[in-house]
């Protein structure tokens, strides 16, 4: 199971059209706490850098024996250097561009589903 936060409807669709396509079960996660509770048993876990509390979400994860362990993602605008450098701080075990995620959604969905 692949768990994200994210708001934008566009990667939203991105990403479960994707998922289904792989035959990958995804849940999105309405808040920092629930991206949390869902990546226990997730294998993945995919955030909006944009997002007010993206660093929050990754730093939960992070901290927390439990989810350590789960791959992360980010994705941000790919002139934002420095919320991209706060991310991989914070981390975040991949951080890439909007344009990259979505040209590498289907790999990282694929080497996720374990």
């Amino acid at each position: 199971m692949v768990v994200y936060l994210v708001r934008d409807l566009f990667f939203v669709a991105k990403i479960r059209d994707a998922a289904t396509q792989l035959g990958i079960e995804t849940r999105a996660a309405a808040d920092a706490a629930a991206l949390h509770d869902a990546a226990r048993s997730a294998r993945l876990a995919i955030v909006d850098l944009r997002l007010p509390d993206a660093l929050t979400a990754l730093a939960r994860l992070r901290d927390d024996p439990a989810t350590a362990a789960v791959p992360s993602v980010g994705f941000i605008d790919h002139e934002d250097v420095d919320a991209m450098a706060a991310a991989r701080a914070g981390g975040c075990g991949q951080v890439m561009s909007k344009r990259k995620f979505s040209a590498d959604l289907p790999a990282l969905l694929a080497a996720g589903r374990g």
